[in-house]
């Protein structure tokens, strides 16, 4: 039977638990995919019960040289036209750097590999996730082997600057997306994608799985526990965060802030803390598990958010199947998300002044708190429950792909 392949960039990661998600959901339902990536992940990069994961998952590097060469020569006795037409392709995508020519070629011996083993495994598509590097191999490997990709796009991919975004747009057969955000946007930025097919599917948590319970109201004796969660890297712009703590503390208002994540911007925001004298109230806690970021949920009265870009952010989605409320700023998908008032609070990005007014409003209505956290649940019911939204990805995948049974039996089931 032919199967269907997920390609990713670096997979299983701490950074995708969603897709590591998605994997076991539709699995779950009868659909079983071949696993590839460009390069596995470090160590303490990924959640140890995804082992099985890795394990299963076709890497392309390291690279293995005579792996490499053995395939680009069968590639070039099996597709010699195919091959030929694809050397001058690696050098017509350029967007505009002189660099991306070279990474095209290496790009195009890595999906040489890829071809041999997606036949071998009888794939005769590949589903992309992000629009990284993994989808600008899959423009080689649709070119050399004729095998087609289509693409999920998550956030960061399609908002920051990336490479050959358009063409790996373009190319693809149909394109998913996790919000109607990016379809929007999409579609306003480049016109050659006015007729490709998009198609909305939300990312998805197992909400039965693990306990939730109302957060406990916070009171005079009883600080608010504020929670944030993300990468310490600009785009994240904790620091917003942190000076509008030091406002409410200015006011006497009291507060405990857990901060998870890390990166290149710890040592800065740990200065910042000390600067403000928060040192007592906020504390980076660094890279967390899964099972730890559960307990934290359950331990905090609210989720807080400070970025200046975001695309569909997955803690937020934890967040609300725990029954807590989220104060986010007001930017892309995140209105989709956050309903305001209703499940949380929205404020426009960067303003510290009006995150401060925002914690400053639950803290003096305790009972929002359970409120506005228990919307977030029936929100998230809504939205996000996991094999519900599976099911809308394998009937996706039934439509654009009829040769596919697999996916048209489990959809049909």
């Amino acid at each position: 039977m032919a199967h269907l392949a997920y390609y990713f960039s670096t997979f299983p990661a701490l950074t995708t638990t969603f897709a590591q998600h998605q994997v076991r959901a539709t699995e779950k339902l009868g659909l079983r995919f071949i696993l590839a990536a460009n390069r596995p992940p470090e160590p303490r990069q990924f959640h140890p019960e995804d082992e099985d994961l890795r394990q299963r998952t076709f890497y392309l590097t390291p690279v293995r040289p005579w792996t490499y060469l053995e395939a680009n020569l069968q590639a070039w006795r099996r597709w010699p036209r195919r091959c030929a037409q694809s050397l001058p392709l690696a050098l017509q995508l350029r967007n505009g750097s002189f660099r991306q020519p070279l990474k095209n070629f290496v790009h195009l011996a890595g999906a040489a590999v890829l071809a041999e083993h997606l036949r071998a495994h009888q794939v005769p598509h590949v589903h992309v996730h992000f629009a990284y590097g993994a989808a600008e191999v899959a423009i080689f490997l649709d070119a050399l082997s004729g095998i087609p990709y289509s693409l999920s796009i998550h956030g960061s991919d399609v908002l920051l600057d990336n490479p050959l975004l358009e063409e790996k747009l373009r190319r693809a057969r149909f394109i998913v997306s996790n919000c109607n955000f990016h379809v929007e946007n999409l579609r306003r930025r480049f016109p050659s994608l006015e007729r490709q097919r998009f198609y909305v599917v939300y990312g998805g948590l197992d909400l039965q799985a693990g306990p939730w319970s109302k957060p406990e109201p916070p009171g005079a004796d009883l600080p608010l526990r504020i929670l944030h969660i993300g990468r310490l890297v600009p785009v994240k712009a904790q620091e917003v965060l942190i000076q509008a703590l030091a406002r409410l503390r200015d006011q006497g208002r009291e507060f405990w802030c857990r901060m998870v994540g890390d990166g290149p911007k710890r040592d800065e925001l740990q200065s910042l803390i000390a600067s403000l004298n928060l040192q007592d109230r906020v504390q980076l806690l660094g890279d967390r598990f899964a099972d730890e970021v559960a307990r934290l949920h359950e331990w905090s009265q609210v989720l807080v958010l400070s970025s200046r870009s975001e695309g569909t952010p997955m803690v937020i989605m934890e967040a609300m199947a725990k029954a807590r409320p989220v104060i986010a700023p007001r930017l892309t998908a995140i209105p989709e998300m956050v309903a305001d008032g209703r499940t949380g609070y929205l404020f426009p990005p960067g303003d510290i002044e009006g995150l401060a007014a925002k914690l400053a409003r639950l803290m003096a209505q305790p009972e929002a708190v359970v409120h506005l956290g228990q919307e977030g649940r029936r929100r998230a019911e809504e939205l996000f429950d996991l094999d519900r939204n599976a099911r809308e990805l394998l009937a996706v995948f039934a439509r654009e792909l009829p040769g596919m049974q697999g996916c048209q039996e489990v959809a049909a089931g």
